[in-house]
């Protein structure tokens, strides 16, 4: 499956981008917001295979694309809508990109692609997202797209060593249509 606009083109994930995962996870500007052990090759060979895996179920709930650039091929990141564990009409909105493309408005055009697939091709009805509390660029990322932001909570283990809280995002296919319209 692919889906494209502008600069941005989102495919399946193929063993061949498990080295550009680990560049992208292992840049410490990324790594800052996330478990230590994300900027590892085991980490990342595990996520490309759970992403392909997830492209090989029937029914499909799951769909984690590499953000590639249309021109060069170049892997940028990955983003997508995950179902699994949701209640029904609603996904987990998830992006991450590589450091070098932060500011060029590859993430936002990407998740704009993603969020349009899940709200009108999935028919979700509402897409929730997570953050660290400290990360200040994923707080205007997420508002700039249209996201309400709920209380901070207490997050993952890693987090809280940090004295960082998880910000919860959500989005409902309404405030979608008046952001898209």
């Amino acid at each position: 499956m692919e889906l494209t606009e502008g600069r941005v083109l989102l495919r399946e994930f193929v063993d061949k981008d498990v080295g550009a995962v680990l560049a992208i996870h292992a840049d410490p500007r990324v790594l800052r917001y996330y478990a230590p052990e994300v900027g590892t090759l085991d980490h990342a060979r595990m996520l490309v295979d759970t992403f392909m895996s997830w492209a090989r179920e029937h029914p499909r709930h799951n769909f984690q694309f590499a953000i590639v650039d249309r021109t060069s091929n170049a892997l940028w990141g990955s983003c997508g809508v995950r179902r699994k564990g949701c209640l029904e009409g609603q996904a987990e909105f998830g992006i991450g990109i590589d450091a070098n493309c932060w500011g060029r408005g590859i993430a936002y055009e990407a998740a704009k692609l993603i969020l349009r697939f899940g709200f009108t091709e999935l028919g979700l009805r509402e897409i929730r997202g997570v953050a660290v509390s400290e990360n200040e660029a994923v707080k205007r990322f997420a508002s700039r797209l249209g996201f309400n932001s709920a209380v901070p909570r207490e997050g993952e283990s890693w987090m809280m060593e940090r004295r960082w809280k998880a910000m919860d995002w959500v989005m409902t296919r309404e405030m979608w249509e008046r952001q898209a319209g």
